[in-house]
């Protein structure tokens, strides 16, 4: 289902006049047939039907291409699709390019506790074969980088500065560390080759196209939902609460971090209220659909039981340098999410 036209101009409307730096400009980003990769792509076309002075071209990189016959899927002279294994390296590029995104990522732990070794290589790999073309193209590189790097903090909202203490040996590890592996790289080449990096924290982040086998807490309530049966809360002694960011306020976040970041700066990208349990979104999430989401709170499966138990970010480095504000909120975003949910999970 294609995503209603107007996310994408609020998307816009955050970006402001700050869009017509993508006028002209060629991107590589990889991703892009990924959950969030098809908003970034969507944007894209968005900006390039009038918005921008002259329109940019994105080169979409993902290990598979987009189902011509997916009503998600608009075709758009702009936009170059390239099917990429991103364990591996990646190809030259021959065009100028102005910017570089390395955002492809296993992101969900359901997934990533399966593929440890691909979710390490798609990482890192990617970052470094990502860095070594925008060396080559003098182009601004941003990596999309997760809240996990902080671990359960003891600071929330938890600021850029904060240092997590990440463990190199549990089902959570494959991804943490490799994403604090990626913003190593990122800082590498920017002081040892003068690339003009940056690095995103997202979190929590959801929204129409969030699949349903994605397991995470969001589509596990719809899913529950529409197919009618109770749904498991995991806990391993309590329950973990978080801040959960409509995708419309992620995209917005990420590109004005690629347009306008300092070099070699991390900026979180979220939402930064309310922090809540599962429990309490599920009653957030009844009352804004008027029905009851019944519910029973399990033992956690052993991927969970070391999962951070607090995540709230600090948005106020992105405010202040990013021009970065919310567009979108909570309840906003969790009746396009449940509405977009109840028909593509049938």
């Amino acid at each position: 289902m294609k995503k209603d036209l107007y996310e994408i101009d609020r998307i816009l409307a955050m970006l402001g006049e700050d869009a017509q730096r993508l006028a002209g400009k060629t991107l590589l980003w990889t991703g892009t047939n990924g959950f969030l990769g098809r908003w970034v792509v969507r944007v894209i076309e968005r900006l390039n039907e009038g918005v921008l002075h002259r329109p940019c071209k994105l080169i979409a990189v993902d290990m598979a291409l987009p189902d011509p016959a997916s009503p998600e899927t608009v075709t758009h002279s702009s936009i170059l699709y390239h099917a990429h294994d991103l364990t591996q390296r990646l190809w030259p590029v021959v065009e100028p390019l102005d910017y570089v995104v390395h955002m492809a990522g296993i992101a969900s732990p359901f997934h990533y506790r399966q593929r440890p070794l691909q979710t390490i290589d798609v990482a890192l790999e990617g970052s470094r074969s990502a860095l070594e073309i925008a060396r080559h193209h003098n182009a601004r590189y941003l990596f999309c980088s997760s809240s996990e790097v902080y671990q359960t903090a003891t600071v929330t909202p938890t600021p850029e500065t904060y240092i997590g203490a990440i463990a190199s040996n549990n089902d959570r590890s494959s991804y943490d560390v490799s994403k604090l592996m990626g913003e190593t790289f990122a800082h590498v080449y920017h002081t040892q080759f003068g690339v003009n990096t940056g690095v995103i924290r997202i979190f929590n982040s959801f929204g129409p196209g969030l699949v349903e086998n994605d397991h995470r807490i969001l589509p596990r309530i719809a899913s529950a939902l529409v197919h009618g049966r109770p749904l498991q809360v995991y806990t391993s002694g309590q329950l973990p609460s978080r801040t959960y960011c409509p995708a419309v306020n992620t995209v917005a976040g990420m590109f004005l971090a690629l347009l306008k970041g300092k070099p070699d700066e991390t900026y979180n990208i979220g939402m930064d209220s309310p922090e809540q349990t599962v429990v309490e979104l599920i009653e957030r999430i009844s009352g804004l659909l008027g029905e009851p989401i019944p519910h029973q709170i399990v033992p956690a499966p052993d991927v969970y039981v070391t999962e951070p138990q607090r995540r709230c970010p600090d948005i106020s480095k992105a405010r202040r340098e990013l021009g970065y504000e919310l567009g979108m909120t909570l309840n906003e975003g969790l009746l396009s999410f449940f509405h977009w949910a109840c028909v593509a999970y049938k």
